[in-house]
């Protein structure tokens, strides 16, 4: 979820009642604890994407860490607020922490919340990273509190409340999807190796169904509540070609990628390192050789499930080889030319 949505989120959670007795500085820690697992990706900005799919949704969404970030964070804050209410503060930090790994979880990125006795990504795969009505239901609750500050609660806790059932009906509709996907792979007799339904933007209604097999990739596009009629009439601008790339559930269709090519360069590049780290990253990897880029040979991988824009292919890893063999350059392409 972005850091603004976090953001949000901390302030109208603190405010149900969990500041009552630190006020404004009970305040100020539910925000920062909101948003405080989110340095990582702060520092990714600066570091590259290598850092992000390396560490991003690390450490500091860890289980195992939640307690000690939030004794250190309630000794801080008892210390410069002079307030002696450690286990007030201690709360607040580990309900917006937690809070902050569960908004985390619903999304697909993945999160690795069982480091350090585990680096995999867990994913429910519910909410798209960026969804403005599940921010509306933080942000005009924040608004309301601004007008009627003596409600300040009782709209927090409606805010709360509306929230939750938002992401309940994400988490019907992904589960909708998912039986989509389900049938579809059943029905061509398909050797599953990993299947997604994953939110897109802009709707809950709209989602990407994606099935990995030992050779190939399908994916289909789907709107749950979709019509022909509605789609034929989208008259071309940007918010009706994007809805008009989903399908309603009768009419869905999947398209079919070769995971990899059948290139000695691809095999090349599939024992680096860095690919074999981009790999455990991706859910949906392929693997393309690109022909002669610069005077070298280029191999880019990306990972299907960021293919929902068209012309943009963020974490695109690029390994560039001489004709000897050698590798020139390996790493994403942002951080290339």
């Amino acid at each position: 979820m972005d850091t603004t949505t976090h953001a949000l989120a901390g302030y109208i959670i603190v405010k149900t009642g969990l500041n009552r007795d630190t006020k404004k500085w009970g305040t100020i820690a539910g925000v920062i604890g909101s948003i405080f697992p989110d340095v990582d990706g702060i520092l990714g900005i600066f570091l590259g994407s290598e850092f992000m799919i390396k560490y991003h949704r690390g450490m500091t969404n860890s289980l195992f860490f939640t307690i000690p970030i939030s004794l250190l964070f309630a000794w801080l804050f008892v210390r410069f607020s002079r307030i002696k209410k450690f286990w007030t503060f201690f709360l607040i930090f580990v309900i917006e922490i937690l809070a902050h790994t569960f908004m985390d979880l619903i999304t697909s990125f993945g999160t690795m919340i069982l480091i350090p006795l585990s680096n995999s990504r867990f994913s429910l795969d519910w909410v798209f990273i960026i969804d403005p009505y599940f921010s509306l239901t933080f942000l005009l609750p924040i608004i309301a509190i601004s007008v009627w500050k003596r409600r300040a609660n009782k709209i927090a806790i409606i805010s709360v409340i509306l929230a939750v059932l938002y992401i309940s009906l994400c988490a019907y509709n992904h589960s909708w999807a998912l039986n989509l996907t389900k049938r579809y792979s059943a029905e061509k007799g398909l050797s599953v190796q990993r299947l997604a339904s994953l939110p897109q933007p802009l709707s809950p209604f709209l989602w990407g169904n994606y099935i990995l097999t030992e050779k190939r990739i399908y994916a289909g596009f789907v709107n749950l509540i979709g019509d022909i009629e509605k789609v034929k009439r989208l008259d071309g601008n940007f918010l009706s070609r994007t809805f008009s790339r989903y399908q309603p559930i009768r009419l869905i269709q999947y398209r079919t990628w070769d995971r990899f090519d059948d290139s000695p360069w691809v095999k090349r590049s599939l024992e680096l390192e860095g690919v074999k780290e981009f790999l455990w990253f991706a859910r949906f990897p392929t693997a393309r050789y690109k022909g002669i880029i610069d005077g070298n040979n280029r191999v880019e991988f990306f990972d299907l499930r960021f293919g929902f824009l068209k012309n943009r292919r963020p974490f695109l890893y690029v390994v560039d080889f001489d004709n000897e063999g050698n590798v020139v350059f390996q790493g994403f392409l942002s951080a290339s030319k």
